[in-house]
């Protein structure tokens, strides 16, 4: 009966290990990641605010995965700005955070981030390189999104046919999933395709449909860019008034979400199409407004480099303060196993010592088991970090490890067990008394 407790006991502590350890409430972390997905194509310096805050909050709390979301977001932000540097600087972060984590979901996503940025710095080696490794593993969620990027990469390479192909599956997979057109960066590709084939009527149909869904969306980044793309092909055909009223558009919306890379581009297709008119006052007030948005554009990075370096130093001496614990509590910890090793020797001389003195057998075998017991939990308390580094935390080969751990251990018990207690044994039992010869004895 004891030997199944001692089997139960062992397996029980292997159930215990593998789970996850207990985390402080997170509320507060997922309302900043929330509000910074929230503002990501809105206004990106308040999107940058609540995710530097989320991730000194997760880096303080140990969360890995909500850091990894904030790195992401980070990474987000940076790349809408149109530092690319950064964004990917961030993005890889995120990336090798959510490795360790074999969250795949989250891998997808940051293959889908890496696409972008690779596209936009026209590297399209790598950009197709991870937007291929992100449709391997990507879920039907974001399968419509990574074939608009693919659309999108081959758009940027010239690759205008290939761009169509995967324009059209895109196309399919959200009139499958929504059951209409939903995705409002697909027409927008299209438009830009046909656009470059010099098929005018053609983009600007496309491009109206995606004004309207991402209009009705409030995707107001993709929204200004599907607005300039409709003012260049208007301004193709010589429809000067509309162009120069889309660019407006532009400029409009840029007063709510400062996508200044868009606002530089329309006030540049106004200025151009006044140039054409010979309208000299109104194309220069837009070239000095082109200029003005080029300053500020440079103004503000050097102000967001400047908050990033304020960032990366509080979180440098956040990383010091949790080492410094860290370090403490290893100290602690060691010397606790320290003291487990020294008690486990001296528990054992105890028991050698007793076994000299008269003690039932029961108490003997007691002591002998809880002996054991303390040595073997010692031996799983010892490897039990080993473990977790060789199986990257996985619960299932956790489980499998330390129940074969203790299938092994069990069995050496009752080895261990038998020969102490034989040994024990020997001297409780009596020695004969001698009794003298009394024969000659007169």
């Amino acid at each position: 009966m004891k030997y199944f407790i001692l089997s139960i006991l062992l397996f029980v502590r292997t159930l215990a290990v593998t789970g996850e350890p207990s985390q402080s409430d997170t509320a507060s972390i997922r309302l900043l990641i929330e509000s910074a997905e929230k503002f990501i194509f809105l206004n990106t310096d308040s999107s940058i605010r609540y995710a530097q805050q989320s991730l000194l909050l997760a880096e303080k709390s140990n969360l890995k995965q909500a850091g990894g979301q904030a790195f992401y977001l980070l990474g987000g932000n940076y790349w809408i700005m149109g530092n690319y540097p950064k964004a990917l600087s961030f993005i890889l972060q995120a990336l090798q955070i959510f490795e360790k984590l074999g969250d795949q979901k989250a891998i997808a996503d940051t293959y889908r981030a890496l696409a972008s940025i690779y596209r936009d710095q026209s590297d399209y080696s790598n950009a197709l390189l991870y937007a291929e490794k992100c449709k391997s593993i990507a879920g039907k969620t974001i399968i419509t999104d990574i074939y608009t990027i693919i659309g999108s990469i081959y758009e940027k390479s010239g690759n205008l046919d290939s761009a169509i192909r995967y324009l059209n599956m895109a196309a399919e997979n959200d009139l499958k999933n929504n059951g209409k057109p939903h995705y409002g960066y697909i027409p927008l590709i299209f438009g830009n395709v046909y656009y470059k084939k010099q098929d005018y009527l053609r983009a600007i149909r496309f491009y109206d449909q995606s004004i309207a869904l991402l209009e009705s969306q409030k995707v107001y980044k993709d929204l200004m860019e599907a607005c300039n793309g409709m003012a260049k092909a208007c301004l193709a055909i010589s429809k000067t008034d509309s162009g120069i009223a889309y660019a407006k558009k532009t400029l409009d919306i840029g007063r709510s979400t400062p996508f200044q890379l868009g606002e530089l581009e329309a006030a540049d297709l106004i200025s151009q199409a006044y140039r054409s008119r010979n309208n000299f006052d109104s194309t220069v007030r837009y070239m000095e407004l082109s200029m003005a948005i080029k300053d500020s554009l440079y103004n503000q990075q050097k102000a967001r480099e400047f908050q990033t370096l304020v960032f990366k130093e509080q979180i440098r001496e956040q990383k010091m303060d949790s080492d410094r614990i860290r370090a403490e509590e290893d100290r602690s910890e060691n010397i606790q196993l320290l003291a487990i090793a020294a008690f486990i020797p001296l528990f054992f001389l105890l028991v050698v010592i007793l076994r000299r003195k008269k003690i039932k057998p029961g108490v003997i075998e007691f002591m002998v088991l809880v002996g054991l017991l303390l040595f073997f939990e010692f031996i799983s308390l010892l490897i039990h970090p080993w473990l977790e580094s060789r199986t990257h935390h996985t619960p299932v080969l956790m489980l499998l490890a330390l129940v074969l751990i203790a299938a092994i251990l069990v069995p050496s018990h009752h080895r261990l067990e038998g020969i102490l207690k034989k040994k024990l044994a020997k001297h409780q039992i009596k020695e004969p008394v001698q009794v003298p010869d009394q024969t000659n004895v007169i």
